[in-house]
């Protein structure tokens, strides 16, 4: 009977001696062991044994649920558990890469402080309840708590007189703004902070097409920070400002 060294195992299964012996310690691999000079004897069923071993581990298995499945005997269905789990782990990957395409995709359309043009559906806003704000900010902790927010749907109202209204997207049920379909004219601020923001919104707020707007209209700007984009970005956050047409 044809038998392997631990040193031509290793080898054959291009990975290491120290690997091969925590498997043997774990009592994955059972090879003789010479009474005499204490080297390991590895017979072809040690190496169809190993080669499941290794399968198992790449498959994302430990040494103590490998020790199970062997154990027990039912090989087959712990590649089909594996076989689910791992789908299950293609389709995240999918989304996070789909997420990322949509990241990176946005940073190359985007134009800085440049006014530009798109169409929106409708869309209701309802304030922030008081007890979510300090300071006129929103406590994102404390709107955590509740079902409906969510970090991603912080959204201003900018009035004519400077006032300024948190809001999270509602419904028609239950509204305080509703941002009628249309055509906006839009742009997209990069700021370090509260000042830069308000520097860039009066910017916008001056251009002799929104000027006009606000004037014929409302009076009222809408305001929300663009996610998307600000993740692209450690230090400054990226805010989109628009107003219907």
């Amino acid at each position: 009977m044809q038998t392997y060294s631990i040193a031509e195992v290793a080898k054959i299964f291009n990975t290491t001696k120290y690997t091969i012996r925590h498997y043997v310690d774990a009592q994955l691999l059972t090879p003789t062991k010479n009474a005499g000079n204490g080297y390991y004897a590895f017979t072809d069923a040690d190496l169809y044994r190993l080669y499941q071993v290794i399968t198992f581990r790449k498959i994302g298995y430990t040494i103590a649920e490998i020790k199970t499945v062997l154990s027990e005997g039912e090989l087959i269905n712990a590649f089909k558990f594996a076989e689910q789990k791992i789908q299950q782990q293609i389709n995240e990957l999918i989304k996070v890469k789909a997420d990322i395409q949509e990241i990176v995709q946005a940073q190359a359309d985007t134009q800085f402080n440049d006014i530009f043009f798109c169409e929106k559906p409708t869309r209701f806003l309802k304030k922030i309840p008081a007890d979510f704000l300090h300071h006129g900010e929103v406590d994102l902790f404390a709107a955590s708590q509740s079902d409906y927010f969510r970090i991603d749907h912080v959204n201003y109202m900018v009035h004519r007189d400077g006032q300024i209204d948190a809001c999270f997207p509602s419904h028609a049920d239950d509204y305080d703004y509703q941002l009628t379909a249309g055509t906006y004219a839009c742009m997209d601020i990069l700021a370090a902070d509260d000042q830069q923001l308000e520097q860039q919104v009066a910017r916008f707020k001056r251009d002799p097409l929104i000027q006009g707007r606000l004037q014929a209209g409302n009076g009222e700007l809408h305001c929300y920070e663009n996610i998307l984009k600000s993740l692209a970005y450690s230090e400054e956050t990226v805010f989109t400002v628009e107003v219907i047409l």
